[in-house]
């Protein structure tokens, strides 16, 4: 007996309604009537089945923070607002909290699997674990202290604790976060290297985000940040590295050499006035990129829709080629290529692939008619177009309304958060 019957669902490759047959997390059967039982199915005529997305550089947690410092560039809107909220309220309720509502949106817009950086992630665990999502978690590494450390010989210490206590779960992943090249210092990022590589798990980081990082890494090290990053031995086939915008050729080259991966992220970059990376390009030069919404306060939405829409459009826009990327690409970079990235056998409807899967209701006006649908998936869905989410064979939504969590919840949660960060920034002189 199958676990999980999907049935008659249009199947874009085929072009005609299929049954998906689910079991043990794994599709099992893809054909046109599968008359095997099953513990549960889900009707879906009307419905299109895609692979759902893999979000690969986020800070969930940050959805506390949402809309908080609009319109400053990077440096600014870190340096005067978020690392100042962060110092008054990061706690484990905080980032437990925030991540409620981060996964309850990540889900809403057809995300199975998030690629966190943040602090107190055992809390994101817990909230990931409850929501039945997959997740790979690490929290920031940094040079300075904040509440979880006080030193780097500390985070790097609470990072090995977190990567044994997470290391065999089902679908959570520990990661080591070095955060960045201008928060970490070589010895700093050299020992998060090994611990990663002790451990055989990923690092992630942020990379090349803007051209001040640029400056300021060359004034340093006398090297761009990638070289840098070259030079001391930690680019890999498991370094993920988020942003990378500003690259030069031999750069490039570097990336693709060391088989590390591009963790897109548009449109945080295009709010924080960072730039636009050349992803085209790195996708010509065999260079593995992934996408990402970054932070919910960064973007300000976790809508893996908009992302992959907004990602295809600016590379065509900034090259004057309508043909820089077209929407299969892109649905391939916003599924499969985030799964593969870290090991996982997802992101494609095919027998023997984990079921992460979504359904598209296009029985709405701007969605019809239905002529191509990945090209009206990426240019015209809209994340309210979701109608079921799959995780590895677990319904976490259907017919819109969330199987795993509480919506009402989630709102409860957020309104208490805003009170009590509204009455500290009245507190406060910034804005």
């Amino acid at each position: 007996m199958l676990d999980l019957l999907i049935k008659s669902a249009l199947l874009p490759e085929k072009g005609y309604p299929v049954d998906v047959g689910i079991s043990r997390g794994i599709i099992v059967d893809v054909s046109e009537h599968i008359k095997e039982e099953a513990k549960y199915t889900i009707r879906a005529e009307g419905k299109v089945l895609f692979p759902s997305f893999a979000n690969m550089h986020t800070h969930i947690s940050m959805s506390l923070l949402r809309g908080l410092g609009a319109d400053l560039p990077l440096m600014d809107w870190l340096q005067k607002v978020i690392w100042v909220l962060e110092g008054e309220f990061i706690s484990p309720e905080f980032v437990r909290d925030g991540a409620l509502i981060g996964v309850a949106e990540a889900i809403r817009s057809g995300t199975t699997l998030f690629m966190d950086m943040y602090f107190f992630e055992e809390a994101v665990a817990e909230v990931a674990e409850r929501a039945g999502i997959r997740a790979g978690l690490g929290f920031g590494i940094l040079d300075f202290p904040t509440r979880v450390a006080k030193s780097p010989k500390e985070y790097l210490q609470r990072a090995r604790g977190f990567i044994k206590a997470f290391k065999n779960h089902e679908l959570l992943f520990p990661v080591v976060c070095p955060h960045a090249v201008y928060t970490c210092s070589p010895d700093t990022f050299r020992r998060s290297f090994e611990l990663a590589s002790e451990e055989d798990v990923y690092l992630h980081t942020h990379t090349a985000e803007t051209q001040s990082e640029i400056e300021a890494c060359l004034e340093k090290f006398q090297k761009r940040p990638v070289e840098h990053l070259h030079a001391m031995g930690v680019l890999s086939q498991k370094t993920l590295m988020a942003h990378v915008v500003w690259t030069t050729e031999e750069e490039r080259e570097l990336i693709r050499e060391s088989g590390a991966k591009v963790l897109h992220c548009p449109e945080s970059n295009l709010k924080l006035a960072s730039g636009i990376a050349p992803v085209s390009d790195y996708l010509k030069r065999g260079i593995h990129v992934c996408l990402g919404t970054d932070g919910p306060a960064s973007n300000d939405n976790l809508d893996m829709l908009e992302e992959m829409s907004l990602m295809t459009k600016l590379q065509k826009g900034t090259n004057l080629d309508a043909s820089a990327m077209d929407a299969r690409t892109a649905l391939r970079i916003a599924t499969e290529e985030g799964f593969r990235a870290v090991g996982i056998k997802a992101g494609r409807i095919e027998v023997g692939y984990e079921a992460d899967l979504i359904l598209l209701d296009v029985q709405k006006p701007h969605l019809q008619p239905l002529y191509e649908p990945i090209s009206q998936l990426v240019y015209s869905a809209k994340s309210s177009d979701i109608d079921t989410v799959i995780c590895k064979g677990k319904v976490l939504m259907e017919k819109g309304e969330l199987k795993t969590l509480d919506q009402e919840e989630v709102l409860s949660v957020a309104k208490r958060w805003k009170e009590r960060i509204r009455d500290f920034l009245k507190s406060k002189i910034f804005t």
